[in-house]
């Protein structure tokens, strides 16, 4: 019973906390930035400001959730839910708003892998169910978040989205204070690097580069430019696949294991990667964004479970999990909008496939290991 409460606690946490946050930067961000006379290569540093954060803070975070418990570490990205909104109203130029950014950004940094990890604490043999259904949970808010936020902008300016990021914020960090307190058996910092994490990780890292690539790019295809709502409803729709898709694809891992899922959902992306470098008509478009969403889905839902299953540090081996994610998300866009939408969907792709070829060498390999061994 008192696990059950404290999952739909931290569901309700994980809600609020990706609705306020996305909330504060689509479509709010940009639209703020502008009213304060940034110029696009302002606002493009700035937005990318929270991600470097990321970077850095997930497996600090991680590795300090093993030290000090994971509910310390939650208190203190529920106080950051609540303050850096009101930040907002000090920045006033560039640097100031990359500050705010950074500092916001640091609030979902610690969130996401000490959540996860708590998670895992409390459902070690069904971690994969219900870490998807966290993932659901994120995922509603922020898909629920550029709604709001623009609705609210258009009505009643962005000082009121500001004071709401922030009261979704002030609930996260009460709610933080009834969370059960877990992790905390590191007794004092230790590190050490694992190939196996570096090859689950590299995974994710392929699949947020396609996801950013796809977000950032699909409202350019040529058939889409002149429809901005329709590009829109096919994200919304993406979004919306993967929160009902993640909790079934966590039990199908726990049932079944965590390669086969992997493998299965990784193929999904590349497939979809190679229809979007060759799609000609909206109709790939959308087959390749559903199959992209299913597939992502299906490997996600294993690899964060996995990855806390191959470290006895689940807080540190999720915080790196998040800190390559982050990477590959930061590279996505980068990697398109240089190679071209051919090319740089396709070696997305392909980089995924090489991603899946490596794990599943080494899986092989520890397999061969073992029976050795015995």
């Amino acid at each position: 019973m008192a696990r059950s409460r404290a999952l739909h606690l931290i569901l309700i946490a994980g809600f609020f906390a990706i609705l306020g946050s996305t909330m504060s930067k689509s479509p709010t961000l940009p639209l703020y930035a502008r009213s304060i006379g940034l110029g696009n290569e302002a606002i493009g540093l700035v937005a990318a400001a929270s991600t470097v954060t990321g970077i850095f803070v997930n497996f600090t975070s991680g590795l300090l959730s093993d030290v000090y418990g994971r509910k310390k570490l939650l208190k203190m990205s529920g106080f950051v839910f609540l303050s850096a909104p009101l930040l907002y109203f000090l920045a006033g130029d560039a640097l100031t708003l990359a500050l705010v950014r950074i500092y916001y950004g640091v609030a979902t940094a610690i969130f996401v892998p000490v959540s996860f990890a708590l998670i895992s604490d409390i459902y070690p043999h069904k971690k994969g169910t219900f870490m998807g259904l966290l993932s659901s949970s994120t995922l509603i808010g922020r898909a629920l978040a550029p709604l709001l936020a623009g609705g609210i902008i258009y009505l009643l300016g962005f000082s009121v989205v500001f004071l709401l990021c922030s009261m979704t914020g002030l609930l996260v960090f009460v709610l933080t204070f009834r969370f059960p307190d877990t992790g905390g058996e590191l007794q004092r910092f230790e590190l050490s690097f694992s190939w196996e994490l570096l090859l689950i990780g590299l995974l994710d890292a392929a699949i947020y580069m396609a996801y950013q690539g796809i977000e950032t790019f699909l409202p350019l295809f040529y058939y889409l430019q002149d429809r901005p709502w329709l590009s829109g409803m096919i994200l919304a729709v993406e979004v919306a696949i993967m929160a009902v898709v993640k909790p079934y694809a966590g039990y199908l891992s726990d049932r079944i294991g965590r390669t086969k899922p992997i493998v299965i959902g990784m193929s999904i992306v590349g497939l979809a990667m190679l229809v979007f470098s060759l799609s000609d008509s909206l109709w790939l478009v959308v087959f390749a964004a559903v199959a992209f969403s299913v597939g992502a889905s299906i490997s996600e839902a294993s690899t964060k479970p996995l990855a806390a299953e191959v470290s006895r540090l689940r807080g540190t081996a999720l915080g790196f999990l998040e800190s390559i994610k982050d990477i590959g998300q930061a590279l996505g866009p980068v990697l398109v909008g240089f190679l071209g939408f051919r090319i740089g969907f396709a070696f997305i792709g392909l980089f995924g496939m090489a991603s899946l070829a490596l794990f599943l060498f080494a899986v092989g390999r520890n397999k061969v290991q073992k029976r050795e061994g015995d």
